[in-house]
């Protein structure tokens, strides 16, 4: 049985955004799109005013063909893409980037809440170059690596793929200089090209920063539905970042950010050695796969069909799918993960958030180590505006008080897994 969810019984709420793609701009995202917020960041409100005129005009109504819905992005986009052309002929870096980042996040747009026909995966493919084009510019850039994925699976495709970060490090340090490092974990719809807000931050403190995708989500190269997939990419993750000399070894720190915040509460157990703390910002472990909180969170405090998008990005066709066998297969308490030692973990949330039962971050309470806590009574879906003030102090904090080790990065690249419980390191 669910528990008695904080939010209210599992009764389904439809919000009024669900309406229309007209009543999302109007209720949610307008709003956020005024401010340069989440998914808004480098955006203009002119941008994106023009397309939206265009959905009052001719609105689209649930169920969403998403065709329909990307294809009136481009035009703004490509626009925005050939001022910024012009711009870096004539030697102008500055508005050369900021055109690409304001292209890039019309094509974020386009795309949300995940690319699923073509149009959409067009839209991130150019998404992706756009970014890329404009956050070179920036002091101190963001950049693309390529990390081989030496811990895939044998005879899958993983095997044949490469995990792509993005990547930022403080400029004017002194050669030879090691940095704190923050590893990113996205979630559902924001990926590593969104990277550009949060590093500025973690570069202020004098940290390096790392963005990686999760399992179904972006170019990430782990199987969906494969639950040991995450364990895989973490190492092969690791082992990169314990190759290179610019991050200091002692003073690595995971943030996993709405559903990335799952994988952070999984890596703080199955990775625990590698890392000085981590943070779960708006994360769930358990109740979020219950078959109740999926049918109620649908239309709810998300944009979209909430358990759809999470049934894609979990590997099921359908909602229906995932309700039969996910929580089995992929919570944290069931597979014996939270029972497990970890590394220091904060896990912070809004007590009203309606994409992650606040259930589940009691849970990590109750079990396995003892873990760092806060939640905001009348806040929703990740504790914000209020917690990244209160992490990144945190944070501060928690590699402040890392004393030196003599454990090397050498050291570290050559540790071998820990052994494995139930299928899953500790």
């Amino acid at each position: 049985m669910p528990p008695p969810y904080h939010i209210g019984l599992p009764t389904a709420k439809h919000g009024e955004h669900h309406k229309s793609i007209t009543a999302l701009w109007e209720l949610k995202w307008k709003k956020r799109a005024s401010l340069g917020i989440y998914p808004f960041m480098e955006g203009k409100l002119e941008d994106l005013e023009e397309v939206f005129a265009y959905f009052n005009e001719n609105n689209l109504k649930p169920p969403y063909d998403f065709e329909r819905y990307a294809k009136p992005f481009f035009p703004v986009a490509e626009r925005l893409e050939g001022l910024a052309a012009q711009a870096e002929e004539q030697g102008n870096t500055s508005k050369a980037s900021e055109f690409y980042l304001r292209a890039a996040c019309v094509y974020r747009t386009a795309r949300q809440p995940s690319p699923s026909c073509d149009i959409q995966r067009l839209a991130w493919q150019r998404q992706r170059i756009a970014f890329y084009k404009g956050a070179k510019y920036l002091d101190p850039p963001l950049t693309e690596h390529l990390i081989a994925h030496t811990h895939a699976k044998p005879l899958t495709p993983e095997m044949y793929k490469v995990i792509p970060v993005t990547v930022r490090i403080p400029s004017n340090a002194p050669p030879g200089t090691k940095f704190p490092t923050i590893l990113t974990i996205y979630g559902l719809d924001g990926h590593r090209l969104e990277h550009t807000m949060p590093s500025s931050h973690h570069i202020a403190n004098g940290w390096a920063s790392i963005a990686v995708e999760i399992p179904g989500t972006g170019d990430c190269p782990a199987d969906p539905n494969d639950p040991t997939s995450p364990e895989r990419l973490w190492s092969s993750v690791l082992d990169w970042m314990h190759e290179q000399s610019w991050i200091d070894q002692d003073r690595i720190a995971a943030w996993g950010v709405s559903c990335g915040a799952y994988y952070a509460m999984r890596i703080a157990h199955t990775h625990k050695d590698h890392f000085a703390g981590v943070v779960a910002q708006g994360g769930g472990c358990h109740h979020m796969f219950d078959p109740e909180w999926l049918e109620i969170t649908r239309f709810m405090e998300y944009p979209f069909d909430l358990s759809q998008v999470l049934a894609t990005k979990f590997g099921y066709p359908d909602i229906e799918a995932m309700k039969v066998d996910s929580r089995r297969r992929f919570s944290l308490l069931e597979n014996g993960i939270l029972d497990l030692p970890s590394t220091r973990l904060l896990c912070i949330n809004g007590m009203l958030d309606e994409l992650s039962p606040i259930e589940d971050c009691i849970l990590t309470t109750q079990h396995g180590s003892i873990k760092d806590v806060r939640f905001y009574s009348d806040l929703k879906h990740m504790g914000e505006p209020l917690a990244r003030k209160d992490i990144l102090g945190w944070v501060d904090k928690l590699f402040k008080s890392v004393p030196a080790s003599s454990f090397n990065a050498l050291e570290k690249a050559e540790a071998k897994t820990a052994p494995l419980l139930n299928g899953y390191g500790h």
